[in-house]
């Protein structure tokens, strides 16, 4: 891809060293230079494009584009405002200003955006996955499958939408359907590792933890330094007693993601399988500290305190565990935990 993204800039620094007055060559050089993530040399060759043609509503689309990458959402939005106000029809810029709004949390002008897309051009498969998103954000998951759904048909090799919809089902616990998401999205794009973190996720959750280590296994692979991946893993091996590698894991993960709390339970877990009770106790201890009515934490260091003959610490912690989530013990009791306050 870099050499591709260089052959383009070559080409058109040939093209503007032939016509220095040619636009489009500069919107043009300007994405390959955004591409690669070089925004400054971008910016001034958008700046430059719209300067020659300061009636191209794509080339302050594409401006907007790279200001959104940047986190200048403010002047991305401007930059689609002035897209769309000079070319009305420009889903494009529709899309790319729906986007925005919903990374700064404006749902509702965001699916006004993609709502009008569609509307212009009723079988945009972006459109509909980026309003998908948007309904996601939302927590409208049954709107978000019928986007995605409605995105794969128009576009049956967008892998990214696949495993979109399959988090989604996972949401509603619909787990086959969100692994034959996965498997989908993984057929299209073997090196997706989004695709791999949630399917070992889901195969999590369905008791499958040989083929969710597997799945993590293959994220990591993808993605030496994916926290999520290693944090996942560190569970899923503690569940079938590989405790060594799980300790090795959630270091890794803590190291890559300091205080993430799901990955300081799942260390917490380790340690009260390994009987390190003082290890246990200060990684729930170190969750409480960011969440006092965490019932998982709660309950695992009661049973650390238990171990550790605080009889009294260890009653205290675990009724205030049950009191937030009645079924607390059972759930370590099917992780191989149990303890008597």
């Amino acid at each position: 891809m870099k050499n591709q993204q260089d052959q383009a800039i070559a080409d058109f620094n040939q093209a503007i060293q032939l016509e220095p007055d040619y636009a489009g060559a500069f919107s043009n050089r300007a994405n390959a230079y955004a591409a690669r993530g070089e925004f400054d040399q971008a910016m001034a060759d958008f700046n430059r494009a719209i300067q020659l043609k300061p009636d191209d509503s794509d080339a302050y689309s594409y401006r907007g584009v790279a200001y959104a990458f940047m986190g200048q959402f403010d002047k991305a939005i401007a930059d689609f405002n002035r897209a769309i106000q000079l070319k009305p029809e420009n889903t494009g810029a529709l899309n790319n200003r729906g986007s925005a709004y919903d990374s700064i949390g404006e749902y509702e002008r965001a699916i006004a955006d993609f709502d009008k897309a569609i509307e212009l051009k009723p079988d945009d498969a972006e459109a509909y996955s980026n309003r998908g998103n948007a309904y996601t954000d939302e927590h409208q998951y049954d709107k978000a499958i019928a986007d995605y759904t409605q995105a794969v048909r128009l576009n049956p090799e967008d892998a990214g939408t696949y495993c979109n919809r399959g988090i989604r089902y996972m949401a509603k616990g619909k787990l086959d359907e969100a692994i034959g998401d996965f498997d989908k999205a993984l057929r299209i794009r073997p090196d997706l590792i989004e695709a791999y973190d949630a399917r070992g996720i889901a195969y999590h959750r369905e008791n499958q933890e040989e083929r969710a280590i597997a799945d993590f296994d293959q994220a990591i692979r993808l993605k030496p330094d994916d926290a999520e991946a290693y944090g996942n893993r560190c569970f899923s091996r503690a569940l079938v007693g590989q405790l060594s590698l799980a300790l090795e894991d959630c270091n890794k993960s803590l190291m890559l993601r300091a205080n993430d709390a799901a990955t300081l339970n799942s260390r917490g877990l380790v340690h009260l399988k390994l009987n390190d009770s003082e290890g246990a106790m200060a990684d729930y201890s170190a969750v409480l500290a960011m969440n006092p009515v965490m019932a998982i934490a709660l309950y695992g260091r009661g049973l650390a305190k238990q171990r550790s003959g605080d009889a009294a610490g260890a009653v205290t912690d675990m009724e205030a565990a049950k009191a937030i989530q009645a079924d607390v013990a059972n759930q370590f009791a099917k992780w191989g935990v149990t303890g008597k306050p």
